[in-house]
């Protein structure tokens, strides 16, 4: 299943604040759903990949938000028998007080509510950047273990990766030659590594 993107939220964000946490350092500020413009500003801000293009839907609040997309692996939304969607970032500020798992918990029911035709959603924790994968255990993700690296090499940029995407927003290509051309020896492609890849089915 292939969707529109959406930019623009079906209802009002609601107050960004919200109710105070029963469990302090656990519960998140309630969520509402969030514009492409605004989430991006977050992940520009937070988030070491950056903004993402193609958003399907995104929840959150002023802290921190969920990110969804079409699946990019076509080949596993092919074969997964039932419409899906991809956690393609989570994000949170700097010293923010509430669990990633709440967030994510909280976006997912919204989630399912706004798009009820969707079955499942998949996200993958990469390790070569320090990512467990235990904020999508906490949250009774299915954890299918490591999958074989796909796609273009991993661009770094001044010792940091960065985007294919956010590349080809910027110059309108991210063709390696192009890419050694601009940026010289600031920008290096190593080749992908596996993830590992967390299923929930909703």
């Amino acid at each position: 299943m292939r969707l529109k993107d959406s930019s623009e939220p079906t209802t009002n964000l609601v107050e960004k604040g919200g109710a105070a946490p029963t469990q302090p350092l656990q519960k998140t500020p309630t969520v509402g759903r969030l514009t492409a413009a605004e989430v991006n500003v977050l992940l520009t801000a937070w988030h070491y990949l950056g903004p993402v293009i193609g958003i399907i839907a995104a929840y959150g609040h002023h802290e921190g938000c969920c990110v969804f997309t079409n699946c990019r692996s076509r080949h596993y939304a092919k074969n997964a028998c039932v419409p899906v969607l991809e956690l393609a970032r989570m994000v949170g500020i700097d010293n923010h007080i509430w669990a990633m798992s709440s967030l994510m918990s909280q976006s997912v029911k919204q989630l399912r509510h706004d798009f009820p035709e969707v079955r499942r959603l998949v996200t993958f924790a990469d390790p070569t950047v320090g990512h467990s994968g235990n904020v999508y255990r906490s949250a009774n993700w299915i954890d299918e273990g490591l999958v074989p690296p796909a796609g273009n090499p991993v661009f770094w940029l001044d010792n940091k990766i960065i985007s294919p995407r956010t590349l080809y927003d910027r110059h309108g290509t991210q063709a390696r030659t192009v890419m050694q051309e601009i940026y010289g020896d600031r920008l290096i492609m190593r080749k992908r590594q596996p993830k590992r890849r967390f299923i929930l089915n909703i």
